[in-house]
């Protein structure tokens, strides 16, 4: 149960504004893809000034959730999401206002500071009350409506883009972020947290004896974990970057074309996230993990073979490779069997660095390759070959790591259920 001045006063509104705070997360998470040829063109930005650009947010989205995991436990959700989502605010206003290229870099930075605590501080504001069902209920939703940021990003800002410009559009979604900023200002409080909260979720670690050998197979298993997590939306590359010049070079889509696509991409990650539960509870967590891992690979692999085969084969398989991503939350349920109740806000913020630092890095990889590859003078099909066939090798990455990981394939589905609730959406993303 929450307090009651949290159930009376204005802490009763924290939780939809952290939802809407959140879902203009997953908002700045996801736009690239629609403007990028704007971008480069408003920007005069080289493949590799691209990628940076584009990989700015996420380094810095990677870099600070230690930090912040450290920060939730000494001061509470308030300040530590207050502190970044004004900054992010800041950076969200400058970067349609700006027309120099260095502060567009730094408005990028400061909004992946700003989006950077905002799932993780919803996350701890709701488990504060405890980790049962209706702490799991109120997470899954909350998870599941941060998709409508991304579908925002999609058809929606594209019809923005081509009546009103992509400045506008954006400074639009900055006033929003300030709104926001506004509003956990006002409404969130660090609430006391009830006794025993802690202690509700089981844990597998909690009955193991704590012998020498399961503390290795623990820290092995962990391990394993992270080139999975590397690996875990290092595809969503496309949806929320480089698919927009993807379509734009080998296909001519315009903006509207691409935010059909993009929207699309985001429709059916939502509805696969929502059929997760289900598809753990018949095969596992593991299986599903791999199952994921090697679908990306095929979707890729195809894409290197013909990049430029098919406009609509290729979008499709571009919303296969973001897909992969929605997986995160099976994976952040196989790392709670492995780390103490605890440290597992410490360890799970070192895992979400490292998936953010996947596509961070994967975003500064794709503009090295396009960028060595309009030197040597290839054409947009070559290239784009390459980029699929980098994202193919890092599919196999975090098939690799999914191998060693925690768990067997096809043993223990209902306790992987169980665990995938308790800790559901933890991704975002």
């Amino acid at each position: 149960m929450r307090n009651q001045d949290e159930r009376d006063g204005p802490g009763r509104w924290a939780l939809p504004v952290l939802t809407g705070a959140y879902v203009l997360s997953q908002f700045y998470r996801s736009y690239v893809a629609v403007i990028a040829t704007q971008l480069i063109d408003e920007f005069g930005f080289t493949p590799q000034m691209f990628g940076w650009f584009a990989g700015a947010f996420y380094f810095t989205f990677a870099l600070v959730q230690l930090p912040l995991g450290v920060a939730f436990d000494r001061f509470g959700v308030r300040r530590p999401v207050l502190l970044c989502i004004a900054t992010g605010s800041v950076g969200a206003l400058v970067l349609p206002l700006t027309h120099s290229v260095p502060l567009a870099m730094l408005a990028h930075v400061a909004l992946g500071i700003g989006c950077a605590p905002l799932y993780m501080g919803l996350l701890n504001h709701v488990l504060k009350s405890g980790n049962g069902p209706e702490q799991v209920r109120i997470v899954t939703r909350a998870s599941a409506l941060g998709y409508l940021g991304a579908i925002a990003a999609g058809l929606p800002l594209a019809w923005g883009v081509a009546s009103v410009g992509w400045r506008a559009s954006l400074l639009l979604v900055g006033v929003l972020m300030a709104m926001a900023a506004v509003g956990i200002a006002l409404t969130l409080r660090d609430a006391v947290e009830p006794a025993g909260a802690g202690d509700a979720g089981p844990s597998p670690l909690s009955s193991m004896p704590p012998g020498p050998t399961d503390r290795f197979q623990s820290k092995l298993a962990f391990a394993a974990l992270l080139p999975v997590c590397f690996a875990l939306i290092a595809g969503g590359t496309f949806r929320m970057s480089w698919g927009g010049p993807y379509l734009a070079d080998l296909f001519g889509f315009d903006v509207v074309l691409r935010g059909y696509v993009m929207t699309g991409a985001s429709v059916l990650a939502m509805c696969w996230a929502f059929g997760i539960a289900g598809v753990v509870r018949r095969i596992g967590a593991k299986a599903l993990v791999l199952a994921a891992f090697g679908v990306g690979f095929v979707a890729a692999m195809i894409l290197v073979v013909s990049p430029a085969g098919h406009a609509w084969l290729g979008a499709l398989l571009v919303c296969v490779l973001f897909c992969v991503g929605s997986i995160h939350p099976v994976v952040m349920s196989q790392a709670r069997s492995v780390v103490p109740p605890a440290q597992l806000g410490l360890w799970l913020g070192v895992l979400n660095s490292m998936v953010f630092l996947g596509v961070a890095a994967s975003n500064a990889a794709f503009g090295w390759i396009a960028g060595h590859a309009e030197h040597s003078g290839l054409g947009a099909s070559d290239m784009y070959s390459r980029l699929f066939a980098f994202t193919a090798g890092v599919m196999v990455l975090g098939w690799l790591g999914a191998v060693f990981g925690p768990g067997r394939v096809g043993h223990g589905a209902r306790h992987s259920e169980a665990q995938v609730c308790s800790v559901s959406g933890s991704v975002r993303r």
